[in-house]
């Protein structure tokens, strides 16, 4: 497949892809106008340039750049803006209306096309929401063609941005162009479970995106070392007397094993300084990790298998 142009499209808040075309000098972060799959201009930023595309589905091939944007097109674009949030406010007028208020429906978008004649809103709810008598009614008091979207709590954090609990720029917000799946395996592979759910959400609500970052990482260096609930052997040079332990936590980054000694010390240990494995851990047994209840940790993420 050849490789694409990705570009992030104003009016739908999403990322199209088209055709490269060397001849076109285009870096990321230009701002420009291109051609959308109904062939009408549209305003966008570029994202990225020469590179494979993220899903063929994104892909408009007969699209392409018409030019970069103007201080005119820019200024269009400004004024829409502002009747955008106009939009969305008459919008919300008529989801009380039509009772959708009570499926938690909370429309935090509105955007006019390029050419001004076409309204697409953006929202959240719990479950599926009819809204189809809200578009008649939205068409009659806009005198537009309407397009409702309903997205996840992730998807809005992606829009609307804001700041993470490492205290920069959301992730998907400023660099992720796709929003791919977390769960709860890469937290136990990263010995997070301890921390609780609090701490692992993100302002979404939903798993930090960052928890997927390391976690090859940690998968790559946990294979050396002997599973949680195995018997492995202290070697005579280490701190303590020679004895046996059974590992009940890891510390792959710093290659370091918390240990219940014999007669019931817990020590944490180099990995340099166990001699051998005695016996593997039983499968699917599962260890509580020490002190996690006292640390206000929720009881139903401390359990490793």
């Amino acid at each position: 497949m050849n490789n694409v142009i990705g570009i992030y499209c104003y009016y739908s808040a999403s990322i199209v892809e088209i055709p490269y075309d060397e001849t076109q000098e285009v870096a990321s972060g230009d701002k420009i106008i291109f051609k959308d799959s109904e062939d009408k201009e549209e305003c966008g930023i570029v994202k990225y340039v020469n590179r494979g595309s993220m899903s063929p589905e994104l892909i408009i091939p007969n699209s392409k750049i018409l030019r970069p944007a103007t201080l005119h097109d820019l200024q269009k674009m400004e004024n829409y803006l502002g009747q955008g949030d106009g939009a969305v406010e008459i919008c919300k007028k008529l989801v009380e209306k039509h009772g959708l208020v009570d499926q938690n429906m909370e429309v935090f978008r509105g955007a006019y096309s390029f050419d001004g004649s076409k309204v697409h809103f953006m929202f959240t709810a719990d479950d599926r929401v009819d809204f189809r008598e809200l578009v008649k009614d939205l068409a009659k008091a806009l005198k537009k063609q309407i397009y409702l979207r309903q997205v996840g709590p992730r998807d809005k954090a992606k829009l609307l941005g804001g700041y993470g609990k490492c205290g920069r720029q959301l992730c998907c917000y400023t660099f992720l162009n796709k929003l791919e799946s977390i769960n709860m395996e890469m937290v136990r592979e990263q010995f997070l479970e301890s921390k609780g759910s609090s701490k692992l959400s993100g302002c979404c609500g939903k798993l930090l995106c960052c928890l997927k970052y390391e976690v090859e990482t940690y998968r790559d260096l946990r294979k050396s070392f002997p599973e949680i609930g195995s018997t492995v052997r202290l070697k005579k040079t280490s701190n303590y007397p020679q004895q046996n332990g059974d590992i009940i936590g890891l510390d792959v980054l710093n290659a370091k094993l918390k240990l219940l000694l014999e007669g019931g010390a817990i020590a944490t240990i180099s990995f340099a300084d166990i001699e051998k494995v005695v016996k593997n851990a039983v499968p699917k047994k599962a260890f509580r990790a020490p002190l996690a209840e006292e640390n206000g940790a929720d009881k139903d993420l401390v359990f490793k298998e």
